[in-house]
């Protein structure tokens, strides 16, 4: 009778992208970002917020937001978690359809302004226990 040999799977790295309720990288078009829309009030959340905050809904139809903003606030970050590579910079982003988002910001420091357009990409955020890149949403000077 023949031995089976207990093969020993590699630990796969953890290689993270994004989360799929926030972004959507389709094939040779722009990034978007996922809004959330309550079917029962209207409301548009990002993220998705369950139940709704405003009417307690629990039916959400995923809406694409505008892939442009204006810059409402931002910081220079000289000291970061493990794992971020300083200076980097966060702020919050206003789009039109009266969503603000809080994310990092891909460029140099000192460098943005506050109701500047910005539009959004993506790009490393950190790296993984793994020293691999994270990959995210970000955004950038339009």
């Amino acid at each position: 009778m023949a031995e089976k040999k207990k093969v020993k799977k590699e630990k796969e790295p953890d290689i993270t992208f994004y989360h799929p309720d926030l972004l959507a990288v389709p094939e040779n078009e722009p990034p978007y970002l996922k809004g959330y829309k309550c079917k029962k009030c209207g409301q548009l959340d990002f993220p998705k917020v369950a139940p709704c905050p405003n009417c307690w809904g629990e039916e959400f139809e995923m809406v694409p937001l505008s892939r442009k903003g204006i810059l409402y606030s931002f910081s220079d970050l000289y000291i970061g978690q493990p794992g971020l590579e300083t200076p980097y910079i966060c702020g919050y982003i206003d789009l039109p359809e009266n969503v603000r988002i809080f994310a990092m910001l891909k460029g140099e420091v000192n460098t943005f302004k506050c109701d500047e357009e910005v539009e959004l990409t993506t790009g490393q955020i950190r790296m993984n226990a793994d020293g691999l890149p994270i990959t995210s949403y970000m955004f950038q000077k339009a």
